[in-house]
């Protein structure tokens, strides 16, 4: 997308002798400007896809369904400090994505979905 905007501006201000050196150092600006921007935009999007998706929880079940083991060997490895659940009162636990995709990442984990 970069390699396109900058093919554009290029031909535009270079076949054009109107503009001159001011004119190519305007469109360089506003190249430029124009990268930032899409950049930034990209960024903000990535960081709120993150958001929604780190923000998930699983639960015992679903965890121990995920990684293919019992609530035993789950337990193990919470003592162990491989993963820590959040306390939501009582005796139900949730554990965040964020943390078990840092755990399945890092190879603690072999046969992860």
């Amino acid at each position: 997308m970069v390699n396109k905007i900058f093919m554009e501006n290029k031909n535009m201000l270079l076949n054009n002798p109107q503009y001159g050196w001011d004119g190519f150092s305007d469109g360089l600006i506003s190249f430029i400007k124009s990268i930032v921007k899409q950049s930034m935009e990209e960024v903000i999007q990535d960081k709120m896809y993150e958001n929604v998706v780190f923000d998930q929880k699983l639960s015992t079940k679903q965890l121990c369904d995920r990684w293919n083991i019992s609530d035993t060997t789950l337990l193990t490895w919470e003592k162990r400090g491989l993963i820590s659940p959040i306390q939501t009162g009582g005796r139900k636990k949730l554990y965040s994505l964020k943390d078990i995709r840092e755990v399945e990442a890092n190879g603690y984990i072999k046969n992860a979905c």
